[in-house]
């Protein structure tokens, strides 16, 4: 079995070092780290060739020539990567400013030494700040997320609690992956691999906080991030509109029978039946809508539905 190291970069010179120091360091070793840089013009790609030509585990540096957010970038450095990656191997997901703990590695591998192939494991962060001062010890404080609640089919429709850079994947699984169709329809990489995984019953929290979870003014998306009145408006509408597309593409892929399951009982719940495509995106708003008033455990979180509501009044997108 060989470790891989999946990491995606984008101007991240600032942290890049000490997030594959700590990779480095762990106490029990990964054998490979791929890093996808994506057009990164911040010295980047200066920081990696030189941490490339150090001793220690080997980098291995793809450029990319263009940058298409951090989901597609995902999604294609998993396509690449699927075709060198055995079943039975196993490959950690990373992102380019957080920091591994030292015993990760080996506490995700004895989570997944019991467990029959494929699988999908996810851990529990400390969050920090830009300097990694601590901001709180766990991020599933059940506001806005927990575990196992968040992982229900139906609320993993609506809300993602599963951080991409905690995600250990079996071989296996990534080929999984790599195959979605329509991969641009996702809001992110990691929400696609907790519906793929799930629906396949072989997604597994370890409650254990093995990395810390960095917050700073560059994440694109955050954990303890302020935003004012008209931002919070602005997204609810885009995420709102992201969900309901995710969903029909969803949809559409169990009903071209293209998702694997784990056994016959294994599939989605009844809303979410094959019949379930051919709806409208009106009628599939309504119903995310309501499952998102129903099933939300804050006011902010059911206030989506609010928003979900709203996409019957929008055209569809082609």
């Amino acid at each position: 079995m060989t470790l891989h190291v999946l990491l995606c970069s984008h101007n991240g010179a600032r942290f890049i070092a000490e997030q594959i120091a700590s990779m480095r360091a762990q106490s029990r070793a990964v054998d490979v780290i791929h890093v996808f840089d994506h057009a990164s013009d911040d010295g980047t790609r200066a920081v990696l060739e030189q941490l490339a030509s150090q001793p220690g585990v080997p980098i291995e540096l793809h450029w990319i020539g263009d940058a298409p957010g951090p989901a597609m970038s995902f999604f294609r450095a998993m396509g690449q990567l699927a075709s060198r990656v055995e079943a039975a191997d196993s490959v950690f997901l990373a992102d380019q400013d957080d920091v591994w703990l030292p015993g990760k590695v080996a506490a995700m591998l004895e989570a997944a030494a019991h467990r029959s192939r494929p699988w999908a494991l996810f851990h529990d962060v400390q969050v920090v700040d830009e300097a990694l001062a601590p901001l709180q010890p766990s991020f599933y404080t059940g506001n806005p997320y927990a575990v196992p609640r968040d992982l229900d089919p139906r609320r993993l429709l609506l809300t993602n609690p599963v951080i991409g850079h905690t995600l250990l994947l079996s071989g296996d699984l990534l080929g999984h992956i790599a195959r979605l169709p329509e991969q641009a329809a996702y809001v992110m990489h990691d929400w696609a691999v907790a519906l793929v995984a799930q629906r396949m019953q072989c997604l597994a929290y370890v409650p254990h906080s093995l990395s810390l979870y960095r917050q700073h003014g560059s994440n694109l998306l955050g954990a303890s991030r302020q935003r004012g009145l008209g931002e919070q408006l602005q997204r609810g509408m885009q995420l709102a509109g992201r969900v309901l597309g995710q969903a029909m593409a969803w949809a559409r892929a169990h009903s071209a029978g293209v998702l694997p399951v784990a056994s016959p009982k294994a599939g989605s719940p009844p809303w979410l039946s094959t019949p379930w495509a051919g709806r409208s995106h009106q009628r599939v708003a309504l119903q995310l809508a309501w499952h998102a008033l129903v099933s939300g455990p804050t006011w902010r979180r059911r206030s989506l539905a609010l928003f979900l509501a709203l996409q019957v009044l929008r055209r569809p997108a082609p």
